[in-house]
């Protein structure tokens, strides 16, 4: 306790004072505080080596204890660092406190705030929960706060904790040794959610969801933590859905039959609705609202995929390229497709596809798809042989603007590998590029993996992929 009453300057005026320049500052929360006075009484408390709640009640004898010099200018100088660079305090103080429970943190993680925490320590799981509740997976761990959490709060559970970021991971084995935790949590590095043939009964995940537009304007604070960990449209989206769109298509497959997910999104409310508008989901009280954490049980996500499938089926008609009338509309969607989407359009292949029409796709190698919405044309796309015997290529799938987000480039690219088999083709192979992360995902679900190149091409970055149409096809060479 700072031992120095002569000094002009006591706790509680310190607090205030820091508060101030906070204020003035401009400053943003959001990290463990809302609001400077509560910043301010964190970073002087910590500087003090004082416990976080000591009181700074004006009528408390502990808010009125002066400070030194020597206390003053190390408080002075914690509190010109938080305003010069603009970082988290718990960067600064290497620490962070979660229901309670401190953390180690640093750059290499977002600093621990979910509201996931909140609902696994006030016990509003435990409905859904059961004595057979015993794996846990705590998706995107960070630091590792929610592992630790979960694994404290029911005690006979095992939990995995998975990352993208290995940075993140030797964050979170700091913590799960701080707490004693390590023969109860597993890390793992992985990208989504583990394919193992795990059935997991209870899934946490606090994922990246911010959209694009508030992922441009967020205040410094925010834009010095890991982008990884909060951005959401890193597979070609804009809506911060990217990750969650593909956690919820892969989850049921790893969830035991009872099994829920509780997801976090933060304010993006509006945009989950918008992306999953058919899914039946319990919304969980915290104290933030009833809008940022919400739950749903592995019987709700098989029931919305069979839901959108049949919509997508509603909505899209695929009709086979027959006619000339029907190439050349197919040749419109081509040219529009190099106009709209492809970066180096005049060095694509895709104007010696246009001059080789009917032929290049057509019979009895090749075959091509029109996509409609009712009588609009929608999409398009083709396969051809290869170079290997036996394996047909995919390409040219391409979804008009007004029509994307809706499966139809799944439902192209499902029905051309349905008609590659029928064609005798035993591999439907298909080549993209890195960049295009999203068409990646997508062929990941579907089952292509990396293959040895099938055909020359002269940008080397180019990723090919492939999926053997029958089980009993052996795997081309990677």
């Amino acid at each position: 306790m700072p031992s120095s009453p002569s000094s002009s300057l006591t706790l509680l005026q310190c607090v205030q004072q820091a508060e101030q320049q906070l204020i003035q500052a401009g400053v943003a929360f959001g990290h463990g505080t809302t609001n400077a006075f509560d910043e301010a009484a964190w970073l002087v408390l910590w500087r003090l080596g004082l416990p976080l709640d000591t009181s700074l009640d004006p009528d408390d004898e502990s808010s009125k204890f002066a400070l030194t010099p020597e206390e003053k200018g190390l408080i002075a100088t914690l509190i010109e660092a938080r305003i010069d660079t603009r970082q988290p305090a718990a960067y600064l103080t290497k620490e962070a406190w979660l229901q309670g429970v401190a953390f180690y943190v640093d750059e290499r993680v977002i600093v621990p705030r979910s509201l996931i925490a909140e609902v696994l320590m006030e016990g509003n799981l435990d409905y859904w929960l059961s004595a057979e509740t015993h794996r846990v997976l705590d998706l995107c761990t960070g630091n590792g706060s929610l592992a630790v959490i979960a694994a404290m709060v029911y005690p006979d559970v095992k939990v995995q904790a998975s990352d993208i970021s290995q940075d993140a991971l030797d964050v979170a084995r700091i913590n799960i040794d701080r707490h004693g935790l390590h023969d109860r949590i597993a890390l793992r590095q992985g990208d989504g959610i583990p394919k193992t043939g795990s059935h997991y009964d209870l899934i946490l995940c606090n994922p990246p969801y911010v959209n694009a537009q508030s992922m441009a304007e967020l205040p410094p604070e925010f834009k010095a933590e890991p982008a990884l960990a909060l951005d959401g449209n890193t597979a070609g989206g804009s809506d911060g859905m990217d990750f969650i769109r593909q956690l919820l298509s892969d989850a049921p497959a790893q969830m035991s039959p009872e099994a829920v997910l509780v997801l976090e999104i933060g304010h993006e409310r509006p945009h989950f609705e918008a992306a999953f508008p058919e899914l039946e989901v319990i919304w969980m009280e915290t104290s933030a609202g009833e809008d940022q954490v919400l739950l749903m049980t592995r019987e709700a996500l098989l029931d919305y995929q069979a839901q959108a499938k049949q919509t997508t089926s509603q909505l899209f008609t695929l009709r086979s390229v027959t006619t000339a009338e029907d190439y050349a509309l197919f040749g419109q969607l081509l040219k529009e497709y190099a106009d709209k989407d492809l970066a180096d359009a005049a060095n694509s292949s895709i104007w010696k596809d246009l001059e080789a029409l009917p032929e290049r796709y057509g019979p009895p190698h090749g075959a091509a798809l029109l996509a409609y919405a009712g009588d609009t044309l929608a999409g398009c796309g083709a396969l051809t042989s290869t170079q290997h015997t036996g394996v047909a290529e995919v390409k040219r799938i391409y979804v008009r603007e007004a029509f994307r987000r809706q499966g139809l480039a799944r439902t192209l690219t499902q029905q051309l590998m349905a008609q590659a088999q029928d064609l005798g083709y035993h591999t439907a192979a298909i080549s993209t590029w890195p960049e295009n992360t999203q068409a990646l995902a997508l062929y990941q679900q579907l089952g292509f993996e990396p293959i040895a190149p099938f055909k020359v091409h002269p940008y080397a970055q180019l990723v090919f992929l492939g999926v053997p149409l029958s089980p009993a096809t052996p795997k081309l060479p990677t």
